[in-house]
């Protein structure tokens, strides 16, 4: 099958800074995955049935209601879980659906003000916990000599017995956006429970690239409390942020939004909150375009088989890996064999910033990827200490605070990463030139001298609207 024609965007056509005309290959998945073409030509096609859910009693009304059903259930069947779960649809991101979590959980068991998570979270997991609780523990995922060694089982344990049965829950990524590494999510929801725990997974970098299923029939003990999930990492940009719980637990949450749609009667005096849970929490009008547009592209990867996906990102992955590990001038993190993770590298080349590393794959190659922290700044701290001590110069020691990430999605395919280690070598072999074409600004920044990409030369969003305005006033 050619994955490529599957999406929109893998065969665009852009101009590099030595006057030539390149298809751009795209590596930066991980920040957000390209459009599936049946998604967006579906979504486009429902619109001439759009209106707003809430009703039954006109046809496109009914049309959106059972079509946002029909999306809840097809994840559902994707994650694998039955009716004791909910799907919430919130926010743009993991975002929305993490704070209304840490907020929640906070004030359903007070008595519990303690979380644990890992140090290697993106911010997005990591700060709202912190806001809402009174005590947040780390998990490390490195040893006391520096070496990283991932999740460790024994020591999560260790801590949630020093916790005294204070933690109210776990939050922990599914996959990490720096390492690529998997989490034994399982593993850690059946310590969480066995400490009177909850537990939450952050499945960003997790969901469209892995089978996941947070149900296991075999051991009850290990099933995921709460799952969250963004829909523009699963090829649907537009689509809202999703949350899957364990509805007994939800349906005790106080609301954090109010308005329309949430209640069930209303005076002036009082107002009632609407017993069904779906209906609880989400208050106002619905993204429906994006959840009927995320169920499309959910059934699709359904149909494509999340193990065909898995299989053929993780070949790409240790192919990009092992032939980055021969050379020499390439730095990988975190150091460490990680066998099991999705198709995300994180690299530096000796001696040159990330930032140029990335403006020249940008601008000479026609490659994206991207740079510095990844909103994990504990994480990619960590792993630079060793390069960011040995810097002699410290005005220049900003420069080098972040790595470049090459990210894979299931368009991307083994000549796109051919090119891309071919670019690699040039760029260490001819730096010297590379680095004249670039100008330094404010000691913390690189700008091309001669070159820029202009988004008119490619998209210039009021022309295509004032003739779009001419062509209606014409007729």
């Amino acid at each position: 099958m050619n994955y490529k024609k599957l999406f929109i965007g893998t065969d665009l056509c852009i101009k590099t800074a030595d006057q030539k005309e390149t298809t751009r290959i795209y590596l930066d998945s991980a920040a957000s995955n390209l459009a599936l073409r049946s998604s967006q030509e579906i979504t486009q096609e429902y619109l001439n049935f759009y209106a707003n859910a809430h009703t039954k009693v006109h046809m496109a009304a009914k049309f959106s209601t059972e079509l946002i059903s029909w999306t809840e259930n097809t994840i559902k069947n994707f994650l694998g879980v039955d009716h004791t779960y909910s799907v919430l649809f919130l926010g743009n991101g993991v975002t929305s659906p993490l704070n209304r979590l840490a907020q929640g959980l906070s004030k359903l068991r007070p008595e519990k003000d303690t979380v644990l998570i890992s140090s290697m979270e993106h911010h997005s997991n990591d700060l709202p916990h912190r806001v809402y609780h009174e005590n947040v523990m780390y998990i490390s995922g490195f040893n006391e000599k520096g070496d990283y060694i991932g999740f460790d089982l024994a020591q999560i344990e260790e801590q949630l017995v020093h916790s005294n049965r204070k933690v109210n829950y776990i939050a922990v990524t599914g996959a990490s956006n720096v390492s690529g590494e998997i989490s034994p999510y399982h593993d850690m929801a059946r310590l969480a429970h066995k400490y009177d725990a909850y537990i939450i997974v952050d499945g960003a970098q997790l969901v469209a690239h892995v089978p996941v299923s947070l149900m296991r029939e075999e051991d009850p003990f290990s099933n995921i409390d709460f799952f969250v999930f963004s829909g523009h990492k699963i090829y649907t940009p537009g689509s809202p942020g999703v949350l899957i719980g364990k509805k007994e637990i939800l349906a005790q949450m106080e609301p954090v939004s109010y308005g329309g749609g949430m209640v069930s009667s209303v005076t002036l005096s009082d107002f009632t909150v609407a017993d069904h849970l779906f209906d609880k929490e989400h208050a106002g009008t619905l993204n429906i375009p994006g959840i009927i547009s995320l169920g499309c592209t959910i059934n699709f990867m359904q149909h494509l088989g999340m193990e065909n996906v898995y299989d053929k990102e993780r070949n790409l992955t240790q192919y990009l890996y092992s032939q980055l590990s021969l050379i020499p001038e390439v730095i990988l993190y975190p150091k460490g064999d990680i066998t099991n993770k999705v198709g995300v590298i994180c690299f530096n080349l000796q001696g040159i910033p990330h930032e140029l590393t990335s403006l020249i794959l940008n601008d000479y190659f026609g490659i994206a990827v991207r740079n510095e922290c990844f909103c994990s700044h504990p994480f990619v701290k960590d792993c630079l200490v060793e390069e960011l001590w040995d810097i002699d110069d410290e005005s220049a020691v900003n420069l080098y605070r972040g790595m470049v990430r090459a990210s894979l999605g299931l368009y991307t395919t083994e000549k796109d990463l051919d090119v891309f280690l071919e670019s690699i070598k040039k760029i260490i072999e001819d730096i010297d030139f590379y680095r004249m074409q670039y100008e330094l600004i404010d000691k913390a920044h690189y700008k091309h001298k001669a070159f820029n990409h202009d988004i008119n030369d490619y998209f210039d969003v009021e022309k295509k609207i004032r003739n779009y305005y001419e062509k209606s006033y014409s007729s």
